[in-house]
């Protein structure tokens, strides 16, 4: 993690999820509403303009990614980023840990600096004008798709 100051694990958590039928529109419709407030609305936008929302996106998005893999071995009570840098001493230790065995603090840190990444990702979709109900129906017809090409032998 490389902000040791932005850790996430005290935030307080709500059940969202139990409240709402379209969790996935639910996440969608914030970050749209996250991304005007920052002054992105993206109608009217060229393929320019979007092309470069995309490369600052694709860049926080991996720097989300890197966050995620230091905050693999935990951020306070783990191995760090041990979990993947075999030169660590730590590194070995790596074997044998399971994701269950970080304390839960730690777990939290790894699923924040994920849900990190979820929101330069959505910024993809909604900057190209998809709604959450393609998402789930793309999402649907290719994952039908991939199953029958692996019945298919693919």
């Amino acid at each position: 993690m490389a902000n040791t100051d932005n850790k996430c694990a005290d935030l307080e958590v709500q059940d969202y999820y139990a409240g709402t039928e379209d969790t996935l529109g639910l996440i969608y419709n914030k970050q749209k509403e996250l991304q005007a407030r920052y002054g992105f609305n993206f109608e009217g936008w060229t393929l320019k303009q979007i092309a470069d929302f995309w490369m600052v996106n694709k860049h926080a998005l991996s720097d989300e990614l890197n966050e995620m893999f230091d905050s693999l071995g935990g951020v306070n009570n783990g191995i760090g980023s041990a979990a993947w840098k075999y030169w660590k001493k730590d590194n070995a230790k790596a074997a044998d840990m399971k994701i269950s065995d970080l304390s839960e603090s730690d777990k939290l840190e790894l699923y924040y600096e994920w849900i990190d990444g979820l929101h330069f990702f959505m910024n993809f979709a909604i900057s190209m004008g998809m709604t959450s109900e393609d998402i789930v129906n793309l999402y649907m017809a290719k994952q039908k798709e991939n199953h029958d090409r692996q019945n298919r032998g693919y």
